[in-house]
């Protein structure tokens, strides 16, 4: 299981924007912050809008925005949004298996799996931009 890098950009624009005090944010203005390409950032930005996680306007104070507040968007949204869908195996893609029924591990992928997929569900872009995160590590037991 790996996020890829478009998953991961994902985020940091939408965290860009989230922190950004302005009414619209440009590409040029999130592409210079982030260092990512303009190219890559409209591939990436056209996925978040599609979402409905970004809205758009043209003109002179044009650019991004978000479509709901910040506490209303997850990390896990945004990573859908552009395919990341997080599973630890193909186990738990919902794919049947013919071994399921017989499987002494499908438990532990399935618990994995969903303990992933609730965290990232739990953090949204304004624990990201206000850096509380860190309260939502899970701790071992």
């Amino acid at each position: 299981m790996e996020i890829t890098t478009k998953g991961r950009y994902a985020v940091r624009i939408m965290a860009d924007i989230a922190r950004s005090e302005t009414e619209y944010v440009s590409l040029s203005e999130i592409a210079e912050r982030q260092q990512i390409s303009i190219k890559y950032l409209e591939k990436i930005i056209s996925m978040l809008s599609k979402a409905k996680l970004v809205k758009s306007m043209r003109g002179a104070n044009g650019g991004y925005k978000l479509e709901r507040d910040a506490d209303k968007i997850t990390v896990k949204e945004v990573l859908d949004a552009t395919g990341d869908n997080i599973k630890v195996s193909t186990c738990t893609a919902g794919e049947s298996c013919p071994k399921a029924d017989k499987c002494d591990t499908i438990g532990v992928w399935n618990t994995l799996n969903n303990l992933i997929n609730n965290y990232l569900e739990s953090v949204t872009l304004k624990d990201l931009v206000e850096q509380t995160c860190e309260r939502k590590i899970l701790k071992p037991v």
